[in-house]
């Protein structure tokens, strides 16, 4: 019997067909793989030598983005600035700003380099518009936009220069190669004073020098595109280049003795047998140099530009001068070599040294390639190197030629021995693959390097766009262009008359400065004359060479002419009248009655300067940032000099050397101004470690004396003995204390990674020094915790001495963890809160512990009202008045009530932590407009309110309330002192004397009226007198408390004993104290 079928359904049969297929496929073998061929090998490496080229473009990018640290671009910027203003580009060819010089002829080369430098400058100038809220100057960063354009300009013409080098070679492998032999010349090279970046040309600057590197390699690649790649035409793209470059730079000169050695060279050549028509025959080439040095003709100087740029040539065949610049330094002249050059690790030798390696391996490179030997590119070479070896300027224009030299050399050598195409086998892969891997790994290496300034040293160029101002005198010209002085001003350096006429110009003129092609030998010889005479204050020699000129005043830099600083500030002819650190200067005893009164008006005098001129201090900007485990990593911030005015502080502590011997202290005078001059370059430089040990001394020498004062030993020099055995007295001087703390707890905060021994010493004395003030004051963790500190970066020298400090260490360590042991056993037994463990904590003498019972309370919002006044009055009395800024900064009003209840104490608690920052103009107005006026007005109204009562018959109350009135005139006594002394140390004299005199009308028998005494008596004002003595019986209550305001040397010497510490507290010895004043601060006799 037969059944039907049954149908197959659609999807079943497509689910049939694909399985089939999928098996279909299984079955199928996978196809071979591509051979590798040297074809595929050179496509490949061809393709990975782009990562390599896109490394060394940012290599050199970065390196050559360097902030302006040369001074001589300031004036090409004024001359170009002077062109543009004109509407057309005119060439200056007289100068407009010297009074040596003025309007005599100037060969002014690079003109369309510093008018269209100019023109960028202003445009990007005036992207950014004035801000009339910046104190130090409204155009401030206006001026860094501008030039961070002028530094992004010069990184892009390196970066232009790389590309030109990068195109001359042949066809074929070889980009690996060039990339190599440009990063050397352009990127990064080992030098024998460690990695140089800028390659063997050098950091990049913002000059003619560095279009002139590009004008060079643009030279090379037209000779190259002629010669070795047959196309004659490209020479004819040599005359419109010289055209140019003769009105960028005077190194056209070295390009056209390069065209020159060229065409010599190829008059040489041995014709091969497959050479053809030769592209620069002989009569071409000298037609084509005559046209090129033609070319050069058309400057706003003709012929005389010839003459300027052969001046260094010429200058080899002149007597030799007093002073050699670092344009005229020669690796075999005498600038360089030093005391000692035949030393073995002299610098000079090093030097020597490099220069020969390099020039060796470009020779190297010809023996290699002595198949393909070029004569034309050995004489190119061998002139180039001569001229580096001439001057060690050229080696910028030497590092082109070597890197194009090193290409050709290299590919041809390369080919002729391996061929085009790409090499098989394990060995070749390895080296190709990972060289080229290793290659691109230390170029970013080097990026890392530049942008973190890892390992760079100080004075090296920094990355970043725009420029430090403390690299200049900018600040002494605008001080001059505001000063009322008729006679001329002698500039001792080019930078400074670079910056004269940068900002001072036209009011001020410079005696010489940094343009090429100005200044004859005779004016040079004679500024050194003259510097040799003011070092020996030579009247006879100086008189006349100055009179000539009509010289009133000059310039001196007592970093690089300490002894022409002496010698002036010793001198009877000379009045110093000016310091800012960088610069200082000095009027002439004899100069015209105008000039004369200024001199004497303004005269570095310290007593006049600190106790009767009126001059404010810059806004406080912020706390130093702590240095960090990445700062050991990002080093750029540390690369830097001190602050200029750092300088100025140090030198009004020494004062000279003849004034006083190294033991004595600098009086007050000297010690408020060197404070002043510290804030000064605290307000530019927040992190400046310098300026925070500056003002620990400052602090100090001021509080040495002041607890003289406090004991009766006079400040004079009869006493320096006593002062040097003074007892100092902490509770009654606390202000000085937490000054002195805060400035050396912010100096070892801004303090680098020691690398050096001298460097851990000075981090060992710090140190050492806070955790015996710590001590003084009984605050044990702490001091426990800065002698640790200590011994981390103590002298193994000293085994004695450190184990001493050990022992010292072991003992509050333990006594700590003990009383961590018993907050703990509180917090788990007693179920006290933070604010009851803080307080057991400070009576045991660990502020730091109570410190952290606060912050963790403040955390949880506990008694908020109560824990932020305690937190931020510990923050200060500790010197981290940085970490109750953070508090404050919550605070929406001035009389905010959690930080204090009475009237004025937010405001008081808020001046205090400005002031121990530096902040004293916004301390100040706290104190004065909201602290002290509102404790004043509570006393006004506490006063009448007891009259009141008095009248209504509440005889208690009114006595309650008029007891309590000595306490807050004691108090309002008390801060009106402090407003007075922050007045003063910000150089508000007349309302510091004012503040001063109100607080003895308040209080006369105040503690510290002795050292208000001695204040208002510098500062030209009557002593308020102390209140007649009234009749026995009426002052037998009141003679104890005037004897305590009023202590005399034994008397005063019980309050500077320490909290004593708990009985079960084991005894500690004291730290050995670096001088004997700090024996006695640190061990207070009983």
């Amino acid at each position: 019997m037969t059944q039907s079928e049954t149908p197959v359904s659609r999807s079943e049969s497509e689910k049939t067909a694909s399985s089939v297929d999928a098996v279909a496929v299984a079955e199928t073998p996978p196809p071979a793989p591509e051979p590798w061929t040297g074809e595929r090998v050179r496509e490949w490496n061809a393709y990975y030598d782009l990562y390599v080229v896109l490394g060394v473009v940012l290599l050199v990018f970065v390196a050559s983005a360097n902030k302006i640290s040369h001074s001589s671009i300031w004036s090409q910027l004024k001359s170009g600035q002077v062109m543009a203003a004109k509407g057309v580009p005119v060439p200056l060819v007289a100068d407009p700003f010297s009074y040596t010089m003025q309007g005599k002829r100037w060969i002014n080369i690079p003109w369309l380099f510093e008018w269209s430098h100019a023109l960028l400058y202003d445009g990007a100038y005036r992207l950014v518009p004035p801000d009339n809220n910046d104190v130090i100057s409204p155009t401030r960063r206006s001026e860094q936009v501008g030039a961070g354009a002028l530094v992004g300009l010069t990184a892009l013409i390196r970066v232009a220069t790389l590309l030109v080098l990068l195109g001359i070679r042949r066809s074929g492998p070889g980009l690996w190669w060039s990339a190599v032999c440009a990063t050397l010349a352009l990127g990064a090279v080992y030098s024998p004073l460690g990695v140089m970046l800028g390659g063997i040309a050098g950091p990049a600057s913002v000059s003619p020098e560095t279009w002139g590197q590009l004008f060079l390699a643009v030279e090379l690649l037209l000779l190259h595109r002629t010669i070795n790649l047959d196309r004659p035409r490209a020479a004819y793209g040599l005359v419109p280049l010289f055209l140019l470059w003769a009105n960028v730079s005077d190194s056209f000169l070295i390009g056209l003795f390069l065209l020159t050695a060229t065409v010599i060279g190829r008059r040489f050549r041995t014709a091969g047998p497959k050479e053809g028509v030769d592209p620069l025959p002989w009569t071409r080439g000298l037609s084509l140099v005559g046209l090129c040095a033609a070319a050069c003709l058309l400057n706003p100087s003709w012929h005389l530009a010839y003459l300027a740029a052969f001046e260094p040539f010429l200058q080899l065949f002149q007597s030799a001068g007093g002073v050699v610049s670092s344009e005229q330094l020669s690796y075999f002249g005498k600038g360089i070599r030093g005391r000692n050059p035949t030393q073995p690790g002299s610098v000079w030798m090093l030097l020597i040294a490099f220069y020969l390696v390099i020039v060796l391996l470009g020779l190297f490179s010809f023996v290699l390639n002595r198949k393909r030997f070029s004569a034309s590119r050995f004489l190119t070479f061998a002139i180039m190197a001569f001229l580096w070896a001439l001057y060690i300027r050229f080696g910028s224009y030497f590092a082109i030629i070597f890197a194009a030299t090193l290409m050709l050399n290299g590919q041809e050598w390369y080919q002729d021995r391996f061929g085009l195409e790409g090499r098989l086998g394990r060995g070749w892969t390895a080296w190709s693959t990972g060289g080229r891997f290793v290659t691109i790994l230390l170029v970013f290496l080097l990026v890392a390097k530049c942008l973190t300034g890892y390992g760079r040293t100080t004075g090296e160029s920094v990355f970043g766009f725009g420029f430090n101002p403390d690299d200049f005198a900018f600040e002494a010209a605008d001080y001059l262009k505001s000063a009322k002085i008729q006679g001329h001003i002698l500039n001792t350096t080019r930078l400074q008359g670079d910056s004269l006429i940068w900002r001072a110009s036209p009011h001020q003129r410079p005696f010489i400065d940094g343009r090429a092609h100005l200044y004859p030998q005779a004016l040079q010889e004679e500024l050194h004359q003259i510097r040799l005479a003011l070092a020996e204050d030579a009247v006879q020699t100086w008189k006349p060479l100055l009179d000539r000129s009509g010289i009133s005043a000059v310039m001196i830099e007592p970093s690089t002419a300490p002894k022409t600083y002496r010698s002036l500030m010793q001198s009877p002819n000379w009045i110093p009248f000016y310091d800012d650190g960088s610069v200082v200067m000095f009027g002439r005893a004899d100069a015209p009655a105008a000039d004369l009164a200024f001199f004497e008006s303004s005269r570095l005098e310290p007593e006049t300067l600190a106790y009767r001129s009126e001059k404010a201090l810059p806004p406080f900007d912020r706390p130093p940032t702590p240095v960090g485990r990445m700062d050991e990593i990002f080093q750029n911030r540390f690369g830097t000099y001190p602050q200029p005015h750092t300088e100025a502080a140090e030198r009004w502590l020494q004062g000279l050397t003849s004034e006083a011997d190294a033991t004595s202290i600098p009086d007050p005078a000297r010690c408020l101004l060197a404070i002043r001059e510290a804030r000064i370059a605290l307000s530019r430089k927040p992190d400046d470690t310098q300026a925070y040990r500056i003002l620990s001394r400052a602090y100090r020498d001021l509080m040495i004396q002041e607890s003289a004062l406090l004991t009766g030993i006079k400040l004079t020099p009869e006493n320096r003995d006593a002062l040097n055995r003074v007892v100092l007295q902490p509770r009654l001087l606390m202000n000085r204390f937490r000054q002195r703390v805060t400035s050396l707890n912010f100096a070892i905060q801004s303090t680098p990674p020691p690398k050096r021994r001298e460097e851990r010493l000075a981090l060992f004395r710090l140190n050492l020094e806070l955790s015996e003030l710590y001590m003084s004051m009984n605050f044990l963790d702490l001091t426990r915790d800065r002698l640790q500190a200590a011994l981390a970066h103590s002298d193994q020298e000293n085994p004695e001495f450190q184990s001493q400090l050990s022992r010292q260490f072991n003992l509050l360590d333990d006594q700590i963890k003990q009383l961590q042991e018993s907050l703990t056993e509180m917090l788990g037994e007693q179920q006290l809160g933070p604010i009851e463990r803080a307080d057991y904590a400070m009576r045991q003498g660990a502020p730091g512990l109570a410190i952290q019972e606060l912050e963790e309370a403040l955390q949880i919002n506990v008694s908020v009202n109560t824990v932020k006044p305690l937190l931020v009055d510990l923050y200060c009395d500790t010197g981290q008045p940085e970490k109750a800024l953070d508090i404050l900064a919550t605070s929406t009003t001035i009389d905010d009530p959690t930080l204090g209840a009475e009237p004025g104490t937010s405001a008081y608690r808020q001046g205090r932590v400005y002031f121990l920052l530096g902040n004293y103009s916004y301390a100040a107005s706290l104190w004065r407009n909201y602290g002290i006026r509102q404790i004043r007005f509570e006393r006004s109204f506490a006063a009448l309110g007891a009259g009141t009562s008095l009248l209504h018959g509440e005889a208690k109350s009114a006595s309650t309330t008029l007891m309590n009135l000595p306490g807050k005139l004691t108090t309002q006594a008390g801060w009106q002192n402090e407003l007075a002394l922050c007045e003063l140390e910000s150089g508000e004299s007349t309302q510091a004397a004012e503040d001063f005199i109100a607080a003895l009308n308040l209080l006369p028998n105040l503690p510290t009226r002795p050292v208000v005494a001695y204040y208002l008596e510098k500062l030209g004002k009557p002593v308020p007198p102390l209140p007649l003595p009234k009749s026995t019986n009426q002052t037998e209550d009141a003679k104890p408390k005037a004897e305590e305001a009023t202590p005399k040397a034994d008397e005063a010497k019980p309050q500077t004993e320490p909290d004593k510490p708990a009985q079960d507290a084991p005894k500690v010895d004291r730290p050995t104290p670096e001088s004997p004043k700090e024996t006695e601060a640190a061990n207070p006799p009983a």
